[in-house]
């Protein structure tokens, strides 16, 4: 029963699935049901060589460098706007308007934009992931301040306690959750966004070797460098998802410490 319960568990299911679809996708390659997906064994081949080619460890470096750059100052950008919105209602109304509209207009269309201003270059591709990443983190950190329990809120000015001692005791404990949750999902959005950033700027990085790879009908090659970068992305975005796990656990040991002080 024990190894019954064990074979069934969440993780388990999800090792069993991963392996149910590399057999089917080996399996299908063999019968050649399309050009579009070799054998997986001919495309771990494909990994083992791509990746060991200078061109495409320089080209990795390029794009982690921008990734490293934009990512950073979305996320430090976007969690201060966020929570000058979330405290001040004359920073709500200065910037809602905007993000709102960002958010909702299909952000290739501005590439173009990105061109003209930066030029083809590193700086194109970071102002691309900043602007894929920031507004993400704004929104869910803007909607982590406004969530904080009004009652700590006036505990702490009642007993004197100043703006940035209210901030940084009080609002961004109870707010990291939903900060982080942006996070999360804005290192997917600076993922796609990088990709997307190169293949159009100039075929520079990962992206322009996916454009490169995809334009010859390389498809080994491509797939030996899509599903790395989508392996990447998910062991990212788990690694955020753990923070949150460890933050919700201490934040409840914060208030539980307060209320017996």
């Amino acid at each position: 029963m024990k190894w019954r319960r064990l074979l069934l568990s969440n993780g388990a299911l999800s090792v069993w699935s991963v392996l149910v679809v590399l057999v089917l996708w080996e399996i299908a390659g063999h019968l050649e049901v399309s050009f579009m997906l070799p054998p997986l064994s001919d495309v771990i081949s494909a990994m083992v060589d791509v990746w060991g080619r200078s061109d495409v460890q320089q080209s990795v470096l390029d794009t982690a460098r921008s990734l490293a750059i934009g990512f950073t100052m979305a996320i430090t950008g976007g969690i201060a706007v966020g929570l000058l919105m979330g405290r001040f209602r004359v920073a709500e109304w200065a910037f809602d308007m905007y993000v709102n509209l960002f958010l909702s207009l299909p952000l290739i269309a501005l590439i173009p934009i990105f061109l003209l201003l930066f030029g083809f270059g590193e700086r194109a591709v970071i102002a691309i992931v900043v602007v894929y990443t920031f507004f993400v983190v704004v929104v869910n950190t803007f909607t982590g301040v406004r969530s904080v329990d009004n009652s700590l809120v006036e505990m702490a000015e009642s007993f004197g306690a100043r703006e940035h001692q209210l901030v940084r005791r009080v609002v961004l404990p109870a707010a990291l959750p939903l900060m982080l949750t942006g996070v999360r999902i804005g290192v997917g959005r600076s993922i796609k966004g990088i990709i997307i950033a190169e293949q159009v700027v100039g075929l520079v990085g990962i992206g322009g070797l996916i454009q490169r790879y995809g334009g010859a009908f390389q498809i080994e090659e491509l797939y030996a460098i899509i599903i790395p970068i989508g392996l990447f992305g998910l062991l990212a975005m788990e690694s955020v998802r753990v923070m949150e796990w460890y933050a919700l656990p201490w934040i409840r040991h914060r208030e539980v410490s307060a209320a017996a002080e």
